[in-house]
């Protein structure tokens, strides 16, 4: 019986990938693919994809990914403080729970790290970004890196001085399909923004105004959300990201990741409808089911809308948002990320809540398909992490992201920080 245990768990895709990487790996690359490489094994089995799926993604990661996450977490070794998630850790994962009869979808990001990041010698990463963009298009050559190469030449830019409470400049993406990754780009234009006196805004408006295949109509959607951030000027709101798809032009998804730190849930509202700019028959409908997956998450039950949370001083408190748009965007949208890494219970407080409200969604969304990809998220987080960790602390869950479709529905992914300390089977 145990042979066969055995055999079985080495047939398995992680596994296979292992065994194959194993002797070529050093011992930094080892360690993110034994320790976050188990954790996205588990994440595109539990979410049903095919084997040969599971065992290119695990690939790419191994080949691609995993040289250029920096040195191992272990004591004695230098940390680059990656802006990616609150520890540090340079990898995020999400789980894109979807609506109807689609699938469930899985990706990460990540910061490209060089070993020496953040040492005297590399103080600022200085050049992994470019590196890992070298090698992934080399192997991928196929990747149309038409916008990357334009934005990039407008947003590359270290910060000066301390930054605002960190000093990444580039995150990347791969949404993982069953027979297709899609590549995207994060940038920081805050950076060029500081270096040149100019608003983060101002940068962002006259990058997107100078791009391939631009023209006022096609990004007319985007002054929705230029005019909203000009109107209000007090709320002050912190512009962290411009995001793009590595596709072709007119195909690509920009995305304006910005924050609020108004915590209240009027203040949602009006974010999330661009001051009611956005209009959407469906809208009210979806601000409704909203708020009562605010209250399950966040514990606001009865809590009036014009209450904030708790007050969290820390540089990623507040409320995230991202503001979509494109050449192929009719209808702009808003997504809020709701922080539960600050402001929820636990980890399993989290898992349940998630549960509840989308067994209460099932019949609307899509019925079992629905429900099955939520049975499967919430039973692959306790596979994964230790159950103490899960019921006793905040963190591996970040955020639960949030946007309202066009029939009302809630299009819901949630956010996971592969913490090493809290995995069961981690590899120190």
């Amino acid at each position: 019986m145990a042979t066969l245990e055995r055999i079985s768990r080495q047939s398995k895709p992680w596994h296979l990938v292992k065994a194959r990487h194993e002797s070529l790996f050093n011992p930094h690359e080892r360690y993110w693919y034994q320790n976050v490489g188990c954790v996205l094994g588990s994440f595109l089995n539990s979410a049903g994809y095919t084997q040969m799926s599971q065992i290119n993604i695990l690939h790419h990661f191994a080949n691609l990914v995993a040289p250029h996450l920096g040195s191992a977490f272990r004591v004695g070794l230098t940390r680059w403080k990656s802006f990616m998630t609150d520890d540090f850790t340079p990898v995020q994962l999400n789980w894109d729970f979807h609506a109807g009869a689609e699938k469930t979808t899985v990706a990460y990001s990540i910061e490209p790290t060089g070993l020496d990041a953040g040492t005297a010698v590399n103080l600022q990463n200085a050049s992994a970004a470019g590196d890992f963009k070298k090698g992934l298009v080399e192997a991928c050559p196929e990747i149309n890196t038409t916008l990357f190469d334009y934005f990039r030449s407008r947003f590359d830019q270290v910060w000066i001085g301390c930054g605002p409470g960190h000093q990444s400049t580039m995150f990347w993406g791969f949404t993982l399909e069953e027979n297709v990754i899609t590549n995207k780009a994060y940038f920081f234009p805050g950076a060029i923004a500081r270096a040149t006196h100019q608003s983060t805004l101002a940068v962002i408006r006259d990058a997107v105004e100078t791009a391939p295949g631009y023209s006022h109509k096609k990004m007319a959607s985007f002054e929705l959300f230029a005019e909203y951030a000009s109107r209000r000027p007090e709320l002050r709101l912190e512009i962290e990201m411009f995001a793009l798809d590595l596709v072709q032009e007119e195909k690509s998804q920009l995305k304006v990741y910005f924050r609020d730190r108004r915590t209240n849930f009027e203040a949602v509202k009006e974010t999330i409808s661009l001051g009611w700019r956005l209009q959407e028959p469906n809208l009210e409908v979806g601000i409704h089911k909203l708020r009562r997956l605010w209250d399950a998450l966040l514990g606001r039950q009865g809590v009036p809308d014009n209450i904030d949370l708790p007050h969290k001083n820390h540089r990623t408190a507040g409320i995230l948002y991202d503001f979509e748009f494109g050449m192929s965007v009719q209808t702009p949208n808003v997504r809020v990320y709701i922080p539960v890494r600050h402001y929820a219970e636990n980890d399993q407080q989290i898992l349940n809540a998630l549960t509840g409200f989308m067994s209460e969604e099932a019949g609307e969304y899509g019925g079992q398909t629905f429900l099955e990809s939520t049975t499967r998220y919430s039973e692959c987080l306790q596979s994964t992490f230790d159950s103490a960790a899960l019921a006793n602390g905040l963190g591996v869950q970040t955020y639960i992201g949030c946007s309202i479709e066009g029939d009302g529905n809630l299009k819901i992914v949630s956010y996971i920080n592969p913490q090493v300390g809290k995995l069961r089977n981690r590899v120190l």
